[in-house]
């Protein structure tokens, strides 16, 4: 961009500017009130010269790593959900089946099915954390 200053600058470059300007604030290098005022005259700006001078004192935008494949959650956690989900399921419609033949229903026995649950929520919630801590962008692009 700095090098075709007199350039006229288009939508999509007064996009990236904006863009920028939101990761400089995500990055605490801009607060609110400069970053509302760079925007408005990113905005305005009718030359590249006229946005290079918003994004002089900013860094290079620094190319982020992809997010990971699920959003976030890891495949072997995804497969202990779902054989989790299916044995919970088989043992509710085993339940059910049962107390319908019976003459009055059957204590609800799949509830002992929670307890790994829990131990399996918590192992997604600290995996998805470290996770987060590894990629403190979120693992946006």
């Amino acid at each position: 961009m700095a090098e075709h200053r007199d350039v006229r600058a288009s939508d999509d470059d007064r996009e990236a500017a904006t863009r920028r300007l939101r990761l400089a604030v995500e990055e605490g290098r801009l607060d609110l009130q400069e970053f509302d005022d760079r925007v408005g005259r990113a905005l305005s700006a009718t030359t590249h010269g006229e946005l290079a001078v918003l994004l002089a004192d900013l860094p290079a935008e620094r190319r982020r790593s992809l997010p990971p494949a699920g959003r976030g959650v890891a495949r072997w956690l995804r497969t202990l959900w779902i054989l989790w989900g299916a044995i919970l399921a088989v043992n509710v419609a085993a339940w059910g089946v049962a107390s319908v033949a019976e003459a009055c229903p059957l204590e609800f026995w799949p509830k002992e099915l929670l307890g790994p649950a829990v131990v399996l929520a918590v192992v997604t919630v600290v995996h998805t954390a470290r996770g987060r801590a590894a990629h403190p962008s979120g693992g946006r692009p």
